[in-house]
């Protein structure tokens, strides 16, 4: 078990924990760590696309999206964060996201 984990398992604090989290999910090779992480990132969902979006990381909101639930309200709300931020590459992954997951039923692209 290294620094991280006892560190993660340890803490009460939720920030530490998320900023671990976030790092190690998808540094680590131990299966069982892996998991534990991504469960529970799974329960922070929000706060850590809200942080890996400030952060400006893409590669670890890929990661991220890829075993995480994503609600259409909360891919919204990301979006707008993004957007904010000046986080141009995320905002054009989220888009994407958007189109491929629930599309665009509120807008007409008709000319």
């Amino acid at each position: 078990m290294t620094d991280y984990e006892q560190i993660f398992l340890s803490s009460g604090q939720e920030k530490q924990k998320l900023t671990i989290a976030l790092k190690r999910f998808v540094e680590t090779e131990d299966p069982d760590w892996k998991s534990r992480y991504q469960s529970y990132l799974r329960t922070r969902f929000r706060p850590a696309m809200t942080e890996l979006i400030h952060g400006g990381d893409l590669a670890r909101i890929r990661n991220l999206c890829a075993f995480a639930p994503l609600t259409a309200p909360a891919l919204e709300q990301f979006i707008q964060e993004a957007s904010i931020c000046g986080q141009t590459e995320i905002l054009a992954f989220l888009l994407r996201l958007k189109k491929d997951s629930f599309g665009f039923h509120d807008r007409d692209f008709s000319l």
